[in-house]
């Protein structure tokens, strides 16, 4: 197939959640078929990478995203009714390109990576068009909302009614939709009532979280013992998680373990994770080229998130790792039922520090073997690879057999109004 495939941020460096997923979209499309990839990009250094990404598409399309322009755009968006986060990315410059790429290109599909890149194709019928909504964003914002303060739980909550009535409309006239996880698919399918929603987990190469292959640097065994949080540190949720550990977990397990520390690894540290480095027992590094040594050098990992939506990598990835994993209960509840029975989940502050001093003292009740061979299970790349395939050809049939559909209907229309013709002329 050829096919068009839009994307929010440049697909590369694989460093963070969505960059994953849809790099490892565009690795499998490009494997089968011929791939027209049309994004922005948020950092000017990007731009090196789309050389190293030019072997997995034919043609593309890469627009830098100017934060003045693009928060402007989103503020004349909201103060429409619109949601400001389709606001932040739309450019009248891509949606020429868009267009020109449909006039002159014969795509078999279209594949549109988040909600926000739905607003280029939303009036394509002709082709199939599979979105990959990842998670339900709405719910996000109204997770923001919930842990915000006026005004901008009021901002939150009414950006989580606008995308909301996006995401029903879009799901509607889109192919098919997929999402990270069967309870995500579940929430939407609540709200939108379509059978054409499916979930696609995140994929993982087990063979690269291989604790066996990686080795522990010595600046790292330094900080030995410690507990680890890992992921972009200028997100909110992520933020929002570590600092909550920090402040009431943390202490009750340095009240019985003294010695253990708290290593916090990810990219763009805000300003209040770095005032974290004034308690010498806390380790900020900021961003890391591998994070697997800092993995493989944990006694445990924490994904003590309250805001979450969707599938954590940094669970997954830690689990691969054969690494104990501590979770909030939001974050585990996106996990197959398989893999709950192998890691702690627990929300209340003194029974997250109780559970954690005793992982430390005693070792993990699942088996460093057992974390890797359930994640094999449910998450292998061939397995997945395959399933991707499937939906893609599934939404194919799904958009034929509509057509058909639609085609039948302006038949049975035109005859009831061909009948009504005659009857009233007699």
């Amino acid at each position: 197939m050829r096919i068009l495939f839009l994307v929010h941020r440049l697909p590369y460096p694989p460093n963070k959640g969505d960059k994953i997923r849809s790099f490892w979209e565009l690795q499998s499309l490009s494997a089968r078929h011929e791939v027209d990839l049309f994004c922005f990009y948020d950092d000017p250094a990007d731009q090196h990478y789309l050389k190293e990404l030019s072997r997995y598409y034919r043609r593309c399309y890469a627009e830098g995203i100017s934060p003045l322009r693009s928060r402007g755009r989103a503020l004349a968006a909201a103060a429409l009714g619109r949601p400001f986060s389709l606001g932040f990315y739309y450019s009248p410059t891509m949606g020429q390109q868009v267009q020109q790429a449909l006039q002159t290109q014969a795509y078999d599909l279209i594949l549109v990576f988040s909600s926000q890149m739905a607003q280029y194709v939303a009036s394509v019928s002709s082709l199939p068009r599979v979105l990959d909504m990842v998670d339900v964003d709405s719910l996000k914002w109204e997770q923001y909302a919930q842990h915000a303060v006026p005004p901008s739980s009021w901002l939150w909550k009414r950006e989580a009614r606008n995308l909301a009535r996006f995401e029903a409309q879009i799901v509607k006239n889109f192919s098919l939709t997929m999402l990270c996880t069967e309870g995500e698919a579940n929430l939407l399918r609540g709200r939108c009532a379509s059978p054409r929603i499916y979930a696609l987990p995140h994929p993982l190469d087990i063979t690269y979280y291989d604790p066996s292959l990686v080795a522990v640097p010595q600046e790292v065994a330094a900080l030995q013992p410690y507990i680890i949080f890992t992921g972009s540190m200028d997100y909110l949720p992520n933020v929002d998680g570590v600092l909550q550990f920090y402040r009431n977990v943390f202490p009750r397990i340095r009240a019985r373990l003294p010695q253990v520390r708290f290593v916090i690894a990810g990219r763009n540290p805000t300003r209040s994770v770095r005032r974290l480095t004034t308690d010498p027992a806390v380790h900020v590094t900021g961003s890391v080229s591998d994070i697997r040594p800092y993995l493989r050098g944990a006694t445990a990992a924490v994904v003590p998130l309250r805001i979450a939506r969707g599938l954590q990598n940094k669970l997954i990835e830690a689990m691969a790792m054969g690494l104990p994993v501590a979770a909030s209960r939001i974050t585990a509840a996106a996990l197959p039922e398989s893999l709950s029975p192998l890691l702690i989940i627990e929300d209340d502050p003194q029974l997250l520090a109780d559970k954690l001093v005793g992982l430390i003292r005693h070792g993990s009740a699942a088996s460093p073997e057992a974390l890797r061979e359930g994640i094999a299970k449910e998450y292998g790349r061939t397995r997945l690879e395959q399933e991707f395939e499937s939906l893609l050809l599934r939404a194919q049939e799904l958009h034929a057999k509509r057509r058909q559909e639609d085609a039948l209907d302006r038949k049975r229309e035109s005859r009831a109004l061909s009948a009504y013709a005659g009857t009233n002329w007699k």
